[in-house]
């Protein structure tokens, strides 16, 4: 099993990233550059967008892979789109996923049908 997978639905213009395990910086850095041409991708489908990182089976990591994965997503967040879900599983995963960023257009969740219903409602108004 790979440590990051993704899928870009392009119907419901919904990008989802499956995080597993426990990292190493290298792994980041390939996580990183694969996230932007994915977002990169999903940029170029009409709007509304959404991406659902999928990071319940995502062990807590390091600080050193805590930061660059904060770092990814601060260099990356013009590339992400309307709305942009953090799906955890434990409430330490939860604080870890928090801190990515505390832009609006991301949020954190641990249902995944609560998570996809904020991802997926603006579609309803259109």
């Amino acid at each position: 099993m790979s440590e990051f997978e993704f899928d870009l639905d392009r119907e419901k213009r919904l990008l989802t990233v499956v995080m597993h395990g426990f990292w190493n910086a290298q792994t980041c850095c390939a996580y990183d550059a694969q996230m932007r041409a994915q977002l990169a991708a999903l940029g170029r489908l009409p709007a509304p967008r959404a991406c659902l990182v999928d990071a319940r089976d995502f062990a807590i990591q390091s600080k050193e892979v805590a930061d660059l994965l904060q770092d990814g997503v601060a260099k990356r967040l013009s590339l992400y789109p309307e709305r942009t879900v953090r799906l955890v599983s434990r409430a330490i995963s939860r604080g870890q996923a928090a801190r990515m960023t505390n832009d609006p257009s991301h949020r954190v969740y641990d249902s995944i049908d609560e998570a996809l219903g904020w991802l997926l409602e603006q579609r309803a108004a259109a």
